[in-house]
């Protein structure tokens, strides 16, 4: 399912992620950042943080949970685009960072 309104609010997002008890990163977020050459969590945490409403895609849910939603941003950062997909836990006091590629643009 998706839907183009965020299900998330992205000022609670960037505050759960900023600190490191309340932040998630997967593991395959971890590789493809640093695929894209976004090394280390301050690279990553930069791009997350400059993250606005403009860069907003899609909301749609898990394939794993029907009910959990994960919000999906593009940015165009330097020469790169990226594909990043964040989400808070179910009881919303954790974000994490699903995605972080290289936006292929189809998806």
């Amino acid at each position: 399912m998706e839907k183009r309104k965020p299900h998330y609010d992205l000022k609670r997002i960037k505050e759960l992620i900023n600190n490191e008890s309340s932040r998630l990163i997967r593991d395959i977020a971890r590789q493809n950042a640093a695929s894209a050459g976004y090394v280390d969590v301050d690279e990553i945490l930069s791009v997350i943080n400059s993250l606005c409403s403009q860069h907003f895609y899609k909301s749609m849910t898990s394939e794993l949970n029907h009910k959990l939603w994960q919000d999906v941003y593009k940015l165009a950062d330097e020469d790169k685009k990226l594909y990043i997909k964040l989400q808070l836990t179910i009881n919303r006091d954790k974000a994490v960072l699903i995605q972080f590629k290289k936006d292929k643009g189809d998806e």
